[in-house]
């Protein structure tokens, strides 16, 4: 080989190693994933937790983001804004033990690639709701309620069972609920603890703030809305007289 067609052969090898490490390192370097509580040492009660896929679109679209709390598959986000539980939506942690967890983004694109992003965080202990409200409530939920709400709802013996999980009207249909000194609540959205669960009370709504009157030892509890609670399936249900079960 003369020294011309080594000096042409060297230069078209250290063209294709370098546009090789261009188009390598291109998808690794655009490619990535944080969220919105990335850095916190101490999570609230009540956090917004958003995924932030960062890609070159030359090189991608997201397909998901995943969510995952210790390990367990939470929630899966299909667009933007990524966020767990929907937008707008929270991550609550009164379902968590106290103590320390680790918290997972995971976004994939079209084509299968991954970015990974994790932290660890304490969770402080959920606050007990008042001790006259704890415990399980029932009442009956007639025609006339039910036009308050949509087609779906289905009439009959409803049941609240209050804990500092929330207020649930089932198995894994916790809601939040936080307590005013004066002895209101304002109840929010559904508290998200497994990926199957489809929504209570018009998914993610409004804060609203609702007037309970709890009668002399405790027995049966009133609930009213202050205002327009612009949530009409909650107000079928939970608009009324409660008894106290147990």
């Amino acid at each position: 080989m003369t020294a011309r067609a080594r000096v042409l052969t060297l230069a078209l090898l250290a063209a294709v190693v370098a546009v090789s490490s261009a188009l390598a390192g291109s998808k690794a370097d655009s490619f990535t994933v944080t969220s919105s509580l990335d850095g916190k040492t101490v999570l609230p009660i009540r956090s917004h937790w958003i995924a932030k896929p960062l890609i070159d679109p030359s090189d991608g679209q997201i397909a998901e983001v995943d969510y995952f709390i210790d390990g367990f598959h939470a929630w899966t986000a299909h667009s933007a804004p990524y966020s767990y539980g929907g937008e707008g939506n929270w991550l609550i942690t009164t379902f968590f033990k106290p103590g320390l967890h680790s918290f997972t983004v995971r976004a994939t694109t079209t084509d299968n690639q991954v970015a990974i992003d994790k932290f660890q965080a304490r969770v402080i202990a959920a606050p007990r709701p008042p001790a006259k409200l704890v415990g399980t409530w029932t009442r009956n939920v007639s025609a006339a309620d039910l036009r308050k709400g949509s087609p779906g709802l289905v009439g009959g013996r409803w049941t609240i069972t209050i804990s500092k999980v929330g207020w649930a009207t089932g198995p894994n249909l916790d809601f939040d609920v936080r307590y005013l000194p004066n002895g209101n609540v304002v109840m929010g959205p559904e508290v998200i603890d497994r990926p199957e669960q489809t929504g209570a009370f018009c998914g993610v709504t409004p804060l609203h703030t609702w007037k309970v009157a709890v009668s002399a030892g405790d027995k049966s509890m009133r609930l009213n809305p202050v205002g327009t609670d612009s949530c009409r399936d909650r107000v079928a249900v939970m608009q009324g007289t409660w008894t106290r079960s147990r």
